[in-house]
């Protein structure tokens, strides 16, 4: 089983990942990161410390987005489905109600249609 990660360069998307790490390390899962920026991710814009990882024992895996499916939502319950994910943890910020209405919600559509449990993380003020 995976933990599966949503990630964004934001920092409520940072703090999913730190959560999901977490998560990870305690259920001995694997953690996947589905990279839902068009930019490699790296070190410093994942905010942890790669050694971190080797010191929990938790693999990990970056699932980037492919060029076939432009919906982030899309892709992470696409990820769901081809990777036996038991949690998908995401990064939830503040948006205006213009915002909500106009946009939509990738996070919505991943709270409804995933098939396994969500867990929805703040980024810390």
């Amino acid at each position: 089983m995976a933990i599966l990660a949503c990630f964004s360069n934001t920092p409520a998307e940072k703090a999913a990942i730190r959560r999901a790490l977490a998560e990870a390390h305690k259920a001995q899962d694997s953690l996947l990161i589905a990279n839902l920026d068009r930019e490699p991710i790296s070190e410093a814009n994942l905010g942890i410390d790669m050694n971190a990882l080797l010191d929990f024992g938790v693999p990990l895996q970056v699932l980037p987005q492919s060029d076939t499916v432009h919906d982030p939502a899309d892709f992470v319950l696409q990820s769901e489905q081809d990777h036996q994910v038991s949690l998908i943890v995401l990064g939830l910020r503040k948006r205006s109600r213009v915002g909500k209405l106009l946009m939509g919600s990738v996070a919505q559509r991943i709270l409804i249609e995933a098939d396994c449990p969500v867990l929805a993380v703040k980024a810390q003020d």
